[in-house]
């Protein structure tokens, strides 16, 4: 007999409970949509990404030589990868099946993190695009600093509890200006502001870089800028599967299909906007070893099937690979 108090015991049930709940997923999907494995992709992606931030932060020399950008990359490299591991890690079967804390809202009220990803790509290869654009990045960022430091002294200034960390954060901040050789005047030139997505693709004359961003953001970023903003038509597009418990019983199947298929796409953009990213990267920097240039294909090989991928690789980097993919 088995005893409801053995903690052995439970974990087993739940997860034969969540075997025939994966069980009865699969056999109701329609036979004739296509398939994507993402064992094939999902963690090997973010095993790329984890390799090319340490090429980056340890052989980035010998491509950036003493340009302050490799730091950037780094960081930018970071932040997408962890965000893609949140995305994969809260729509794994693993979470979704057997973690009792699951509900599907969380699967889509974190799609804005997608948005995020696009805009580490922009940040980033335009950077790769004009390595110059890098003063402007920085002198962005401390200057919304300040602006933030001066909010605040502003409000609390004359607080006694305020003044020391006010103090001690203007201290840090004017110690970044002077380390990375800015002024107070380059803070404060308009020239230096680093333009947001959107406004970087109004700007002339229209480049290259700006049709790849452009080609990427035209669809799906405004639909995660939609979520993000809780507009209208981003709420209407999520709220079947946030407020599914207000839904009728006999319809939550068809709710929990729908959703399914929703995320197989919000989890492919987000593996394919760190995959290009990844190429941009080796593309830019050629690191030898690591299997850099094989594994690139290989993940490229594994996402064709992506409709939206596929369309990013046939429009640019089938050309940037130096071992090109195998469809056989």
């Amino acid at each position: 007999m088995f005893d409801a108090r053995d903690p052995q015991w439970l974990e087993q049930r739940i997860r034969e409970r969540a075997a025939i709940r994966r069980a009865k997923r699969l056999a109701s999907r329609t036979p004739g949509v296509v398939v994507i494995d993402a064992a094939k992709f999902g963690q090997q992606i973010s095993d790329l990404a984890q390799t090319l931030t340490y090429k980056v932060d340890r052989e980035g020399a010998s491509a950036f030589g003493s340009h302050p950008m490799q730091g950037d990359v780094v960081a930018i490299l970071l932040q997408l990868r962890e965000t893609y591991n949140l995305i994969r890690f809260v729509n794994a079967d693993e979470t979704r099946d057997e973690n009792h804390g699951y509900r599907m809202s969380y699967s889509f009220v974190i799609l804005p993190l997608v948005r995020t990803m696009i805009d580490g790509f922009y940040n980033c290869t335009a950077m790769l695009d004009d390595p110059s654009r890098v003063r402007q990045f920085r002198i962005s960022g401390l200057y919304r600093i300040r602006e933030s430091i001066e909010a605040d002294e502003a409000r609390y200034g004359t607080d006694p509890q305020w003044k020391l960390y006010l103090a001690q954060m203007r201290q840090d901040c004017e110690a970044r200006m002077r380390v990375q050789g800015f002024t107070q005047v380059d803070l404060d030139n308009n020239v230096n502001k680093w333009p947001l997505l959107g406004e970087y693709l109004r700007l002339k004359p229209d480049t290259s870089h700006k049709q790849m961003i452009r080609k990427m953001t035209l669809g799906f970023w405004k639909e995660y800028s939609s979520i993000s903003h809780a507009s209208h038509d981003g709420i209407l597009s999520i709220f079947r599967f946030i407020a599914s418990d207000q839904a009728a019983h006999e319809i939550r199947p068809v709710i929990a299909d729908a959703a399914e298929r929703h995320l197989a796409v919000h989890v492919g953009r987000a593996a394919g906007v760190l995959l290009c990213l990844l190429t941009e990267i080796q593309w830019y920097c050629k690191f030898d070893g690591s299997r850099i240039d094989e594994r690139l294909s290989e993940m490229w090989t594994a996402m064709h099937p992506v409709v939206e991928v596929r369309e990013l690789y046939d429009y640019r980097y089938k050309g940037m690979l130096r071992h090109q993919i195998s469809l056989t």
